[in-house]
């Protein structure tokens, strides 16, 4: 496991103990929720712009224009 997802299912945890004890527990006198779930992010469909790409080519970037320094 990554420290990143470390680090988003200790804060998940957190929120998730936060909200059962203050929120909750006063409120309704016991746990009426359950605990966030984390999901895996889906991959994401690259299919058209590989198509797109593969049509036009690799487009090159433009050079940058020249700077004019200011006169101090």
């Amino acid at each position: 496991m990554s420290f990143w997802d470390e680090l988003t299912q200790g804060i998940a945890n957190a929120a998730d103990d936060i909200r059962h004890k203050v929120v909750e527990e006063p409120w309704y006198g016991r746990e009426v929720t359950g605990n966030i779930e984390l999901k895996e992010p889906e991959p994401a469909d690259t299919s058209k712009w590989d198509a797109l790409t593969q049509e036009q080519g690799t487009i090159q970037p433009e050079p940058p224009a020249p700077q004019q320094e200011m006169e101090r």
